[in-house]
């Protein structure tokens, strides 16, 4: 028997295809930003497949915010250490 619903890759994949018009519209500087946040969406594929949304976009939406989360929470801990006498 075959599988109905592709796998959160390959869906991901579909979705970030979907968004091809969108980055062909960013300025030139910006492209590689716009990949890099998509590519991060990749580091809790497992979870966003685990979460079983309606929406692929939803679950590399979450992805996404939760990494960019992560990255600004030890950042702000980073400058509290800095600025601690």
């Amino acid at each position: 028997m075959g599988r109905t619903v592709p796998s959160f890759r390959i869906a991901e994949a579909q979705e970030a295809a979907e968004w091809r018009s969108f980055k062909k519209a960013l300025p030139k500087e910006d492209k590689a930003a716009f990949d890099e946040m998509l590519s991060s969406a990749r580091l809790y594929v497992s979870a966003s497949s685990a979460a079983v949304r309606t929406s692929r976009f939803e679950g590399m939406v979450m992805a996404i915010i939760f990494h960019h989360y992560k990255i600004l929470t030890r950042t702000a801990a980073a400058v509290r250490r800095e600025a601690a006498p």
